[in-house]
């Protein structure tokens, strides 16, 4: 079974369609298979129509728990792509750069990014529809072999680079 983390714009929205999203998310990759580690359901949002500010008492408590979720993860599913989120970017950057998860990026039908967005070129997968995203992660993250396997091919291609790179850029 494959652990997903759903990753998503929260901030600034009304807590209600935060809640909503994240349920419905939640309920249909639960049905195909998949454990859901949800910090929307984590967190407790209420489902009411307040605009969704955490405090910073709150986000000392729920970043580290949200990192921990991550870390469980076999893959993280970010499930706002087109809406601006400092915390999905500091939530795929820490899967993608530092854990070496592989990161599926979810647009809504029809809003793929333009073929020119670094997108194309730098995430592991960018789909329009949970079904594709679904397909993707069982096919090719599927098996703890299958996920052993994506990691050693991608340490092979990126870690002597990045190695290089690191050396390059002490000055």
């Amino acid at each position: 079974m494959i652990k997903v983390y759903l990753a998503r714009a929260m901030s600034n929205r009304v807590k209600e369609d935060v809640v909503k999203e994240a349920r419905a998310d939640k309920a249909f990759l639960e049905k195909a298979g998949f454990t859901v580690l949800c910090p929307v359901e984590k967190e407790e949002v209420p489902a009411t129509k307040q605009v969704l500010i955490s405090s910073r008492k709150a986000m000392e408590s729920y970043w580290p728990q949200d990192k921990k979720m991550i870390e469980e993860s076999d893959i993280l599913f970010d499930m706002s792509p087109s809406m601006k989120s400092e915390g999905v970017a500091h939530e795929l950057g820490y899967a993608r750069y530092f854990l070496y998860r592989p990161v599926v990026r979810i647009y809504k039908t029809g809003q793929l990014p333009l073929p020119s967005s670094v997108g194309w070129f730098e995430d592991d997968r960018i789909v329009d529809s949970m079904e594709e995203a679904i397909e993707y992660a069982l096919r090719v993250h599927g098996t703890r072999w299958k996920r052993l396997k994506w990691r050693f091919n991608l340490y092979n291609r990126c870690l002597p680079k990045m190695i290089r790179t690191w050396f390059r850029s002490w000055k």
